[in-house]
């Protein structure tokens, strides 16, 4: 890995929040000088690796949950609307579902992620 991902993915990692590539672009110029397009080739090389999710509700990025399930996986993204706290879940019954639809539809599945926006327990 590079050391401009290893930047990029130590402050995904250290945040409890999902976020944008504008926050964690500025949060890696306060460490080093960087272009944004090295900030966004990290992210699209951390996505590829697997080793994080873009959500497509808020367009943020958020830490895979490593060592909880195969990196071939479809995650569901849980979303707190008012502080964007974001979690990922592993739930059988979604990939059972998901393999049922696979079997029935005329379509070869690429990338499948379900989004829940919600409020956390901090904020309700």
């Amino acid at each position: 890995m590079k050391h401009n991902d290893d930047l990029v993915l130590d402050i995904i990692k250290n945040n409890t929040k999902s976020l944008t590539a504008y926050e964690i672009l500025s949060k890696v110029q306060k460490l080093k000088k960087i272009q944004p397009m090295s900030v966004y080739r990290s992210l699209k090389n951390l996505q590829t690796q697997g080793k994080i999710h873009k959500s497509n509700q808020n367009k943020s990025f958020l830490l895979c949950n490593e060592g909880d399930h195969e990196h071939d996986h479809n995650p569901i993204l849980v979303i707190c609307k008012d502080c964007g706290k974001t979690e990922e879940l592993e739930v059988n019954t979604f990939s059972k579902l998901l393999s049922n639809l696979k079997t029935k539809a005329n379509f070869q599945f690429q990338n499948f992620q379900m989004e829940v926006s919600s409020t956390c327990k901090g904020c309700n």
